[in-house]
């Protein structure tokens, strides 16, 4: 699974990244941002499966930068880190549509729910893409093979 990481603290960012190593050895930070602007940029970029955000960051806070993503393509799996329980960022986003919020300080077994969680919805998000794509070719072949042939 592709990871991005947006997370103003240093200190935050490189534990995320060395327990997401320990976590799962599968899941693969593709890029990391300061802030909201920068983290935009990157996951436009990088097209990560999964993003984990802060929420309150300078320039662009996570909500935002979360907002504007969605103007610009679907947005990929969410888990948002946040040091406020305040109902008003939850309900953001919620109506965003994060998979996970989830707040600091960050329980290791919390996070790695939530990682399953999310592996869990991109594999079922895959079977129905799979099942779509199939259906979508058997209905163009019983179109074709129940065409009149001129002879």
């Amino acid at each position: 699974m592709k990871i991005v990481i947006v997370e103003d603290e240093i200190r935050i960012r490189e534990g995320l990244m060395k327990l997401l190593e320990r976590i799962d050895q599968n899941y693969q930070v593709v890029g990391e941002a300061e802030n909201g602007k920068a983290g935009l940029e990157l996951i436009l970029e990088s097209k990560p499966d999964l993003v984990i955000t802060d929420v309150q960051m300078p320039i662009m806070d996570g909500l935002e930068m979360l907002r504007c993503l969605q103007e610009k393509q679907p947005l990929p799996k969410v888990i948002i880190l946040s040091a406020y329980s305040e109902f008003s960022y939850a309900q953001q986003a919620i109506k965003l549509g994060v998979s996970e919020y989830l707040i600091k300080p960050i329980m290791v077994n919390e996070l790695t729910q939530a990682l399953r969680m999310v592996e869990q919805q991109l594999k079922t998000k895959e079977k129905e893409r799979r099942a779509s794509r199939t259906g979508y070719l058997r209905g163009t072949i019983n179109r074709i093979s129940s065409r009149p042939v001129k002879v």
